[in-house]
């Protein structure tokens, strides 16, 4: 008897930890993240003192801080005033504090460098090592906390953004299993 309760717990455990694994690599961040090669690229290093929103963020660049808007994506909304609250806005949000939020990150810009509100508006990488870097924007749809969104003139990577939201949208990945809920009062492009 004591065998047959040892046999049923040993494969319960297993299958829990089988689950878990799938889950984790269905729906993981880190087969998710966007990795490409930053070599030849202009980079601005700077530190992330506050996260605001799932694509906003308070960073200090030489002594100064600057407000830093994410280019070619758009994470739905945690708290923002006279807009309704999107579908996994918190956990876009959650997941830019856990990532970003008092480390060390590499700014670049495109065409135009800040947006009407002022803020600066650049592409973001992560850990950064040996020509090669984590292009956090690129994570963002890819993970499908944000869908792309283009403003020109700053459309440098659209096509690379483009294709990993396709891949987030056919795996029905975060927003893309409710995308009305994640942006209601929001056109989504295709």
């Amino acid at each position: 008897m004591k065998r047959k309760i040892g046999w049923i717990l040993a494969v319960f455990l297993v299958t829990v930890w089988a689950l878990t694994a799938c889950a984790i690599q269905e729906d993981g961040k880190q087969e998710t993240r966007a990795l490409v090669d930053i070599s030849g690229k202009k980079l601005q290093k700077a530190t992330v003192t506050r996260v605001v929103d799932g694509d906003t963020f308070v960073a200090k660049v030489g002594g100064k801080e600057h407000k830093v808007r994410l280019i070619l994506v758009d994470t739905p909304e945690s708290k923002a005033p006279n807009r309704p609250k999107g579908y996994l806005g918190e956990e876009a949000k959650q997941y830019t504090m856990e990532r970003l939020e008092g480390k060390e990150v590499w700014l670049e810009k495109d065409v135009q460098s800040n947006d009407r509100y002022g803020r600066w508006l650049r592409y973001v990488y992560v850990d950064v090592d040996g020509g090669k870097g984590e292009f956090f924007n690129g994570t963002l749809v890819r993970s499908g906390l944000a869908r792309l969104a283009t403003f020109p003139p700053n459309v440098k990577y659209v096509e690379q953004i483009r294709k990993w939201q396709t891949e987030a949208r056919n795996a029905e990945r975060g927003v893309w299993k409710n995308i009305k809920e994640a942006f209601p009062d929001r056109k989504v492009e295709k």
